[in-house]
């Protein structure tokens, strides 16, 4: 009898779950239809040093440029990707997809109010054609382009908060980002190492930093990572970034394999763009990629130590503590722990378990960089 009542009980659970996976049209009663929730992974950080964790993907790309999604899709993949904030920066001087419409388009006539000065492509318009959709998902859209010549001897630059993308262009590469800084925007030397042999700063990019127009640089690019760039740029005073430069979806990067979606964390107030521009100015950010932190050191410790904590939960008649450490972010944690001689991934809101004698733990995050095979060690307070 009581297997029957348990088999007919998870029957009926089971007719109620179907049941509320489709509803009756309001419209056209003798159809169904399948509720769909878009749904957002919330990626959750600490407070910093009393700021806000923003998190941000400053370099993406649509269909206006080589991309394969519209700007607003965009918008909501990073929403869903659980971002606060998002840069489009579409290539200034690459944009493949054009001849594709041009061919798609044929002989129609079209309206050409965005055709842009003298008929050309308006560089303005990926940042116009999104506008809407980061309003309606509070999303802070970041307006910028990418300025795009030879990797080899020129490099790549991102130029963010910019006013008018179609002024920015010309024939010498560092008159365009002189052109960027003109209407107050930042730039940042984007993938450094990228089709090259070595992750010096290319004869363009020099000049653009002995001229004061550089801003910050990508530590992470994608599936690249450059840590001997880390210690540089921080010297230099630049913030360091990470950008997932998509061209495919999110999900092909990076959901498909379960990993959380490239960021710069930047430390502000709040989300704004007003914000978002103070903090990077201030040079408060992090950059992450599949699982790995980078940034000066003294900002990763403060991060760590906002993001973790230690309490006892036994003690020892011989002074010795068991301890449990306990994640409380999204981000997992590589750890070296006294006396072991082996790391442990502290993922994300998990806790471990740890023996000592004192009143701080000390431990290294082996997946924190601030340089190359740098790491940084934080002396954790125990708290009871």
């Amino acid at each position: 009898m009581k297997k029957s009542i348990l088999s007919f009980s998870i029957l009926a659970l089971c007719i109620c779950m179907n049941a509320q996976q489709r509803q009756q049209d309001r419209v056209n009663p003798s159809m169904y239809t399948f509720p769909v929730i878009s749904t957002r992974t919330e990626v959750i950080l600490p407070q910093v040093n009393g700021y806000n964790v923003i998190k941000a993907d400053l370099h993406v790309h649509t269909i206006y440029s080589d991309g394969n999604m519209t700007s607003a899709a965009r918008i909501t993949e990073a929403w869903q990707n659980g971002l606060d904030a998002i840069a489009i920066t579409d290539h200034m001087e690459y944009r493949p997809n054009v001849g594709s419409f041009k061919k798609f388009l044929g002989n129609l006539v079209v309206d050409n109010k965005k055709a842009g000065k003298d008929g050309k492509v308006d560089m303005n318009y990926h940042i116009e054609a999104a506008q809407g959709t980061a309003r309606g998902l509070g999303i802070t859209l970041i307006p910028g382009i990418e300025i795009t010549r030879d990797p080899k001897e020129v490099g790549h630059f991102n130029a963010l908060f910019t006013t008018d993308n179609n002024l920015i262009p010309d024939d010498d590469p560092l008159q365009a980002v002189r052109n960027a800084k003109k209407q107050n925007a930042i730039v940042q030397i984007n993938h450094p190492g990228w089709a090259r042999t070595n992750n010096d700063y290319t004869v363009v990019a020099e000049a653009a930093i002995k001229e004061g127009l550089i801003d910050g640089v990508e530590v992470f690019n994608s599936y690249e990572f450059y840590p001997e760039v880390i210690e540089r740029a921080v010297a230099a005073g630049y913030y360091v970034c990470c950008g997932s430069d998509l061209h495919i979806t999110s999900y092909e990067r990076y959901g498909h394999y379960g990993k959380l979606r490239d960021m710069t964390l930047i430390l502000a107030k709040d989300s704004s763009l007003e914000s978002i521009r103070e903090a990077l100015e201030a040079k408060r950010t992090l950059a992450y990629a599949y699982g790995d932190i980078a940034g000066s050191e003294e900002l990763l410790k403060d991060f760590f130590k906002a993001a973790c904590s230690v309490k006892v939960i036994s003690s020892a008649s011989n002074g010795w503590k068991r301890l449990q450490i306990t994640n409380n972010s999204s981000l997992p944690y590589v750890l070296q722990l006294p006396r072991s001689t082996v790391d442990y991934t502290l993922d994300a809101f998990t806790s471990i378990t740890w023996s000592v004698q004192g009143d701080v733990l000390p431990v290294t995050v082996s997946n924190m960089w601030y340089g190359d095979g740098k790491h940084p060690s934080v002396s954790l307070e125990i708290t009871r």
